[in-house]
């Protein structure tokens, strides 16, 4: 029986799914084991800001304040790198790029998390680990923005669920969701899901994996503290292969989208 290939746009939204779970394992690990701090998450790591700025306890502060100046540095250095490059393709090479450079630094994650586990972790070593992990979150926030899928942000979930509500509320009254209009970047817009059951059902899906990711953390936390870091890591490999193979002709065009 034939089995037709994925379309481009399926693989990108598939690797989406992934970049989700990651951050979803990643905010959890950190806000178990790293002093309740949210490294992907910067919406309810401001809001722990606030409430550590008000108690007065510092080292929340310090920690919450790694974590957002890590998170922007990360985004920064992602928003560099993917804004030099194709704009009119599924998925521009300027992203697989930026996700090796989060590769690279979840890698130095894990080898940080190997040595820390063995012991409680002491105050400088989990600030080094903080600021790793919301870098790394950082530049994937920046990459999976890039690809300009309307209403989809790998770690800005609450963004997420805010355009699935809208699409269903939509559906509901039987008429479209109205997309703000953006100046053409070339064909990557037309892929921008809209109101459909199609855009709705992806929203729906990064939310879960997302949730997925956390329940997955929470998990290898208490079966094996020293290899906890070890997932996203091989997730965000999973991603990078999987796009420099699916995506290294760099088609343009029409044909991209067939």
């Amino acid at each position: 029986m034939f089995h037709p290939s994925p379309t481009p746009i399926a693989i990108r939204n598939a690797l989406l799914l992934l970049l989700a779970c990651a951050a979803g394992y990643v905010d959890a690990l950190s806000y178990i084991a790293l002093g309740r701090v949210f490294t992907a998450n910067m919406t309810g790591n401001t809001a722990l800001l606030g409430i550590a700025l008000v108690g007065g306890e510092g080292q929340a502060v310090i920690q919450s304040g790694l974590a957002l100046a890590g998170f922007l540095v990360g985004a920064a250095l992602s928003a560099w790198i993917v804004n030099r490059g194709q704009t009119d393709v599924v998925w521009p090479p300027a992203v697989t790029v930026a996700l090796v450079l989060e590769g690279a630094i979840l890698i130095a994650f894990a080898v940080g998390w190997r040595f820390a586990s063995d012991s409680s972790p002491m105050p400088s070593a989990r600030a080094v680990l903080i600021a790793l992990s919301a870098v790394a979150m950082g530049v994937q926030s920046a990459a999976a923005r890039r690809l300009d899928v309307s209403g989809i942000a790998t770690t800005y979930i609450t963004g997420t669920l805010t355009s699935l509500v809208t699409h269903v509320a939509g559906s509901l009254r039987g008429a479209g969701v109205i997309v703000p209009k953006r100046k053409p970047s070339g064909p990557a817009n037309h892929m921008r899901p809209t109101g459909s059951a199609h855009g709705a059902g992806l929203l729906a899906t990064v939310w879960l994996v997302y949730v997925g990711g956390a329940i997955v953390a929470t998990g290898a936390i208490s079966r094996s503290q020293v290899f906890a870091s070890v997932f996203p890591v091989a997730v965000i490999m999973v991603v990078i292969a999987t796009a420099a193979i699916s995506f290294r002709e760099r088609e343009k065009g029409s044909d991209t989208f067939s």
